[in-house]
């Protein structure tokens, strides 16, 4: 089986590395170990680094602009070159591109598109009629393509599915949930609050509007007594506050086995892969339930996720119940437990091949 992966990260030409593009750098090169012929068409950024590394058949292919009709081509070209039994396209822009490039092949080649994202949850959160106007033009253009180029779906999280079926339409949705890093620590014991040092709190993730971060100085302001460490990059300036730190990108495992507690205050997502990675390692998280975060917080409510309004109040409020956590340490070691078996890595490349397969 020969699988052609299509992505461009960001779209537009704008380059970010989130939750999707981090999961594609791994589960791209898994499918190879286990026998599948894959070929990656990205961008030539870190997803295209991580691949080329890792020893995977890459060619360098973006999108430059909203509409690409170069980049169209070229998918066209690279489909008939590599004769793959399945085209797997990430992110809105590659799956925009590849139904328009596999919109007159024949014979079809079995066309797989995920979004990663609601882009009605991008709507309902955007903050002005211009950029609504933006997101609804997306919306459109993407339920026109899919009548133009059927295929099938994977939704990576119920709430992204539902959004699919239930706002769009959509039908041929298939589950999938994003899962743990390939290699990924096992729970550790859980620890008990120390009353001999300040609470960290962390944040792990993209430094943009939608994912809350312009909340962290607020949040911080109200919690003078905790230090808080931010991890990631992007578009957004983080205000300075005496007890915030900006490290930019870092191992994530690493990074998480050194806070007390996450916290995740994004206004739009499909998942929540930092929230996941955290309680499967029994790291309190403190999330606002947007999106794919109430699904994937569930079984961790009350022991390991405490869910706040969109507010720095709020916010500070669930922080500091969750650095004075209740329940025993063996709950909280139980739930990270169930989080590492529930979303283990080879389960997530296992229920893909099926999917593949079953389109041939």
């Amino acid at each position: 089986m020969k699988v052609l992966f299509v992505c461009t990260t960001g779209g537009s030409g704008r380059r970010q590395l989130g939750g999707a593009e981090r999961i594609l750098t791994e589960i791209i090169p898994a499918h190879a170990r286990t026998g599948v012929e894959v070929v990656a068409a990205t961008s030539d950024d870190e997803v295209g680094g991580a691949l080329r590394e890792a020893g995977v058949p890459w060619v360098g292919l973006s999108a430059a602009g909203r509409i690409d009709l170069s980049y169209v081509r070229q998918i066209r070209r690279l489909v008939r070159e590599v004769r793959p039994d399945v085209v797997c396209a990430h992110l809105l822009s590659a799956a925009m591109h590849a139904r328009a490039a596999l919109s007159t092949e024949r014979p079809r080649t079995p066309l797989v598109v995920t979004l990663h994202n609601s882009l009605w949850q991008y709507r309902d959160a955007a903050a002005s009629l211009q950029q609504k106007a933006v997101v609804q033009s997306n919306i459109t253009l993407d339920l026109a393509m899919r009548r133009l180029r059927p295929h099938a779906t994977v939704a990576v999280s119920e709430f992204e599915a539902a959004e699919l079926r239930e706002r769009g339409r959509v039908e041929d949705v298939h589950l999938i949930p994003n899962p743990l890093p390939a290699t990924w620590p096992d729970p550790q014991p859980a620890r008990a609050p120390r009353s001999d040092r300040r609470p960290v709190v962390g944040y792990l993730g993209r430094l943009e509007k939608e994912k809350g971060a312009d909340l962290l100085p607020e949040v911080a302001s109200c919690l003078p007594d905790v230090d808080f460490v931010v991890a990631g990059a992007g578009s957004l300036p983080i205000a300075a506050r005496p007890n915030l730190q900006l490290v930019g990108r870092v191992a994530a495992a690493e990074f998480l086995q050194r806070i007390d507690c996450l916290l995740v205050p994004s206004r739009v997502e499909s998942f929540g892969l930092s929230a996941l990675e955290a309680l499967s390692l029994g790291v309190p998280v403190v999330h606002t339930g947007a999106g794919g975060l109430a699904e994937v917080t569930r079984h961790a409510t009350g022991t390991l996720a405490f869910r706040a309004d969109l507010t720095a109040t709020a916010l500070a409020g669930a922080v500091r119940e969750a650095v004075r956590p209740v329940g025993s340490t063996d709950d909280r070691q139980r739930v990270a437990q169930w989080y590492a078996r529930e979303y283990a890595f080879d389960r997530c490349v296992a229920r893909w091949q099926s999917l593949y397969r079953s389109l041939r």
